[in-house]
Parts: C-alpha cells; structure tokens; sequence
C-alpha cells in the first residue's frame, strides 16, 4: 500500500478537485450566467489546485520520490485532459464532441473528444513509465547487485 501512496494521494487529490469543479463552475458560474467571470474563476482553480499540491508534499515530506511523483502526477492529471474526462464522468454527463477552452494547451493533442482522450492515454502512460523508472529500477539494480546499493 505504501508504494502506491503517491498514486493514490493524486488519484484522490485529482477527483476531489474535480468536484469541486463541477460544483463551483457549473452549479455556481453557469447556472447564474456569470460566464464573464471565466478568468477570476480559473485563478481560484489554480490555487485550489496549488494547495492540493502543498498539501500532499507536506504530507509526503521526506520522501522524495513520492514527493516528485505526487506533484508530476497531479499536474498532468489537471492539464493533460483527465480532469477534464473525470468532469464528464462524475457528473454523468457525455463528453461533448469538442472542447475548445482546451485549444491552447500543449499537452492536447487536439480539443476533440477523441484528440482529449488520446492525449490522456499517452500522458497516463508517461506516468506509467515514469513510476517504474522511480520506483521499480533502482529496486531492480539494488537485487542484482545482491542487495547492494551501488
């Protein structure tokens, strides 16, 4: 449980995050046509965000590699279209064809539906690859050198 406690402190951070989204932006800002706000708004998502972030660190303080891999994870999460899918998802509403506030992030391949979720495949599949490379390699060096860290 403890090897996956970065992973799973993001997964949770993330999906709370997303909530709080839902609630605010859709059941607050669109709800009461304070659209115009849009830019206030994603400021406090920012620092709602940042303070997931802080929070985890210090939680985690002491561990780097958790450290690393909680706030690496969580970013991506946030930015590469996840949040984004998880916003669908939890709220139980279909992913619209097109997502165009998306359209100048550069972690998106492209701001269709299917360019969003291709986008989260490779950046889950970097988290994949970038959790074995903390986690696994060093456990697999430190084995074949008889236990030994070199």
């Amino acid at each position: 449980m403890k090897k996956f406690r970065p992973v799973i402190a993001a997964a949770l951070a993330l999906t709370f995050y997303t909530f709080a989204d839902i609630l605010i932006w859709q059941r607050i800002f669109e709800t009461n046509q304070m659209v115009q706000y849009a830019d206030v708004y994603h400021t406090g998502w920012f620092v709602s965000l940042a303070g997931y972030a802080i929070l985890g660190v210090v939680l985690m303080w002491g561990a780097w590699k958790d450290c690393l891999y909680f706030l690496v994870s969580l970013f991506v999460g946030a930015f590469s279209g996840l949040e984004d899918v998880l916003y669908y998802i939890l709220d139980g509403k279909p992913m619209p064809d097109m997502l165009p506030w998306l359209d100048r992030n550069p972690m998106i391949l492209h701001v269709s539906r299917e360019g969003v979720i291709g986008s989260v495949t490779f950046w889950m599949a970097a988290l994949v690859i970038l959790y074995l490379v903390l986690y696994q390699w060093k456990r697999k060096t430190t084995q074949e050198n008889g236990g030994r860290n070199v």
